[in-house]
């Protein structure tokens, strides 16, 4: 029986350039419609619903647009909702890198074995996860549903083992995530190559307090920065020297 290849994810948005979305390179970024986490802080609440109203982008449609810009192109990001919850994820990893793209992988870490897959594969250049909160029931109030936390442990875990500039963003919400909850998080990633601070949609807490997780951080990994400009580097590399994102 000749297995029948998985419909490609739904595709909602494509940026065809941004500066950001994989700092220190020019990319396109494709955003997958759906989520399992419904969180408070969500920047993008209209990706979350797994069912919805309305069309995607033809798949065909946006690698045209990837194809005839690649040559301005470091990479391409594939965002959501949560790129890992679609059987179609790796094949669309493929078909981007067949256009001579790298590939990074934003990710909320709660589907592990879909994770070491395409990392093993050794089809995607970087991963950024997201780590929301301790792994203790704080994560369901940050991330508004029910997680598997041992599932998201299993994700690091294989980020902190995997080759690649993999890196861990650790947000900020107020009076659920702040100074204490960020350090407990960062202590449990001990050893990672790449951690990113990043203040809550409202611009709170400001950047002295997240300087201050900043300090703590650089007992435990190579290079903590936080999100925005200037960046500044608290890792063991960058002991508190400004650089470039």
């Amino acid at each position: 029986m000749v297995r029948r290849p998985p419909p490609p994810p739904p595709l909602r948005g494509l940026e065809s350039v941004s500066l950001t979305a994989w700092e220190g390179r020019v990319a396109a970024v494709l955003q997958l419609q759906g989520c399992n986490f419904k969180c408070p802080a969500c920047v993008v609440p209209h990706l979350v619903p797994q069912v919805f109203e309305g069309g995607t982008i033809p798949l065909e449609s946006a690698l045209d647009t990837l194809y005839r810009r690649r040559r301005w192109l470091d990479g391409v990001v594939i965002a959501g909702g949560e790129p890992t919850l679609h059987e179609g994820l790796r094949d669309l990893v493929r078909v981007v890198r067949e256009l001579g793209l790298r590939v990074r992988l934003h990710t909320n870490g709660s589907n592990p074995d879909a994770l070491r897959a395409v990392v093993e594969s050794g089809e995607v250049s970087s991963v950024a996860m997201t780590i929301r909160a301790p792994l203790d029931p704080t994560y369901a109030v940050a991330v508004g549903a029910r997680v598997r936390l041992a599932a998201v442990y299993e994700s690091v875990e294989i980020l902190l083992r995997a080759p690649g500039e993999h890196e861990f963003r650790v947000p900020w919400l107020p009076q659920v995530v702040e100074t204490e909850q960020m350090v407990s998080v960062i202590r449990m990633l001990a050893g990672a190559r790449r951690v990113v601070l990043e203040p809550a949609p409202d611009g709170s807490p400001g950047r002295r307090a997240l300087q201050q997780v900043g300090r703590t951080a650089g007992a435990y990994v190579d290079s903590c920065v936080l999100a925005g400009r200037p960046a500044q580097d608290f890792g063991a590399r960058g002991r508190s020297r400004s650089v470039p994102s």
